[in-house]
């Protein structure tokens, strides 16, 4: 009835059998953001982000069966005839991106390992959205980062004499790392740091300093804030500090599984204020020449 594979016209999809390997099948899902779904005309289609709309054509009672797979995740209680004709159905949507072709991820050999410092509101909100790691918690030093996977700072203002001496321990252990504090009434987060890949702190620091009107005021504030004197409490809302953890949640998430974070390559500043995220680029240094850096150190 069909041409053999799918067939893509306009607006439309069809599809047509051919033989498969049923081994891996519940391991296919919908692509995040997707759905399948018969519409109130009666004709199925899927719809994918960006108000994208594509009509497929195909058995009604196939289909089905397909969309209650694809949601559950599962194939249990299929007949043969039935399991085979739906993985033909599920290799066309693989063929048009809707469905994901992937195996069952192996185990990991060991547990993902997080340290995390600080004990404010954005490190409490944090801990419960990175399940299933080894999450150790305490002050940074070389040691800590040296076994970590990933380090994450929560501080209070911003650390920044302790924060240049973890980048340099993370740029030399080769471990990521995150970070977050208040500044004003608003909270940044990162740039998530990635040694080789983005940029880091110093980088950050960097740039800051040359982009700032009066760079000897914001140097004297950082001793400020790094010093033993009183300092009022950040107004961390709670609100506030769940949207940062989230954020950050999101990045070790990628981070975890080797997908690119979704802040990579830029530091964040959430205004709680007006509810506004805004993304600032942040590029490494250019490297001077004549500049020794620990690592190239003999």
């Amino acid at each position: 009835m069909y041409p053999d594979g799918w067939c893509t016209r306009r607006d439309r999809i069809c599809c047509a059998s051919k033989d498969r390997d049923l081994e891996g099948i519940e391991h296919n899902v919908l692509y995040a953001g997707y759905h399948l779904y018969r519409g109130d005309d009666g004709t199925w289609r899927y719809s994918a982000p960006g108000d994208t709309f594509v009509r497929v054509r195909g058995d009604d009672r196939l289909l089905e069966i397909v969309q209650r797979v694809e949601v559950t995740g599962s194939n249990a209680g299929l007949n043969d005839d039935d399991a085979l004709a739906v993985a033909r159905v599920r290799d066309a949507l693989v063929g048009q991106g809707v469905v994901v072709n992937g195996e069952a991820s192996p185990a990991p050999d060991r547990a993902w390992r997080v340290h995390l410092a600080g004990d404010g509101p954005v490190a409490e909100q944090l801990i419960p959205l990175v399940g299933g790691v080894q999450l150790t918690r305490g002050t940074v030093d070389e040691q800590a980062v040296k076994c970590a996977d990933v380090l994450v700072c929560c501080a209070q203002w911003l650390p920044d004499r302790d924060w240049q001496l973890v980048d340099d321990w993370c740029r030399d252990h080769c471990t990521p790392w995150h970070g977050c504090y208040a500044e004003g009434t608003q909270v940044v987060i990162g740039p998530l740091s990635i040694p080789g890949r983005t940029a880091n702190y110093r980088d950050t620091r960097g740039r800051r300093l040359a982009a700032a009107g009066r760079p000897d005021e914001l140097l004297a504030h950082w001793s400020y804030l790094d010093s033993e004197m009183a300092k009022p409490s950040p107004p961390w809302t709670a609100g506030a500090a769940a949207v940062a953890a989230g954020l950050i949640a999101l990045d070790l998430a990628a981070l975890r599984v080797g997908a690119p974070a979704p802040s990579e390559g830029f530091q964040l500043v959430f205004d709680p204020g007006t509810a506004a995220i805004s993304r600032h680029p942040v590029l490494p240094l250019p490297q001077l020449a004549g500049v020794v850096r620990r690592t190239d150190r003999a």
